[in-house]
């Protein structure tokens, strides 16, 4: 209680810098817990691209179709490959195009044997392609891959997710300096009372734990404030987006909930961490 109580009484004593630190910190976990969400979702929006890749061969009329399909699935960068027959390829499209059966049986197939390629990491898409290309039974202008936009995409994304992390790690180290500042400041308020204690035999634990609380209630009340805000946003961004485009992938409400609790987790160390080393420092120029 006695903690508790100087913590609150630090609260009063300045009231000005622990409402700029709760107020900082509340933008950062805000920006904080919505960035983290969008990464989540740009890697929900990425794997889906990704699964989607795949590079089309075409091969030459007497290709040995059963050679060339094995070797392809002997590649490391090939996860799946799939031999689709002319005759097979025609009876799709005729179900797709129902009056073309009656076409079929005027003229001789004129569909090749296809390759249909999934890889392991779709950045190798361009690589794999030419490797198909340089095949005497494939040839260069028989490759399709269709995945350039999506290739494009997935690299824009992924250096739009490493600008979010560092974004992030700004956020965490400006909360931690914020929360470090304003334990100082109660420090220096209490240095007269903190060094009697000291010389009538207070331990370091007993003096140092209204600061540790001081600084684990304010990360957490601005971690509690942010989460409201944050899921509110993210909510209403999230039903606008489905609206618009149904497709889209999001996360679920359990997803939220993780989430809430990784910020909440977070929110505590950088409280505790940032206290803990506030008063350690003090307590080391003391000693010294």
């Amino acid at each position: 209680m006695y903690a508790l109580a100087q913590a609150l009484r630090a609260f009063r004593r300045h009231p000005t810098s622990a409402l700029a630190t709760l107020t900082t910190a509340t933008v950062s976990f805000s920006l904080l817990f919505l960035v983290g969400l969008l990464l989540w979702n740009l890697d929900r929006v990425v794997g889906s691209l990704e699964s989607e890749v795949e590079i089309v061969a075409y091969l030459k009329d007497g290709s040995d179709a059963q050679a060339v399909l094995e070797k392809v699935r002997s590649w490391p960068e090939v996860e799946s490959v799939q031999l689709i027959g002319k005759d097979e390829a025609l009876a799709l499209l005729q179900l797709e195009y129902p009056y073309l059966a009656e076409a079929s049986d005027l003229i001789d197939n004129p569909l090749p044997d296809t390759l249909k390629v999934r890889l392991i990491d779709p950045t190798l898409t361009r690589q794999v392609a030419r490797k198909l290309g340089d095949l005497a039974q494939i040839g260069p202008g028989n490759v399709d891959y269709g995945g350039e936009v999506t290739e494009r995409l997935v690299r824009f994304l992924a250096g739009l997710r490493l600008g979010a992390n560092v974004l992030m790690l700004l956020l965490i180290v400006d909360t931690f300096f914020s929360v470090m500042g304003t334990i100082r400041l109660s420090i220096e308020n209490r240095r007269e009372e903190l060094r009697v204690m000291l010389m009538v035999g207070a331990t370091r634990g007993f003096v140092q734990r209204p600061f540790l609380l001081e600084g684990l209630l304010l990360t957490l009340s601005a971690a509690l404030f942010a989460l409201a805000l944050g899921n509110l946003a993210y909510r209403f961004v999230a039903a606008t987006l489905q609206n618009l485009l149904p497709f889209l992938p999001v996360l679920s409400p359990d997803d939220l909930l993780r989430a809430s609790a990784g910020l909440l987790a977070l929110a505590l160390f950088l409280g505790f961490f940032g206290a803990w080393l506030s008063v350690r420092t003090y307590l080391r120029d003391t000693e010294t």
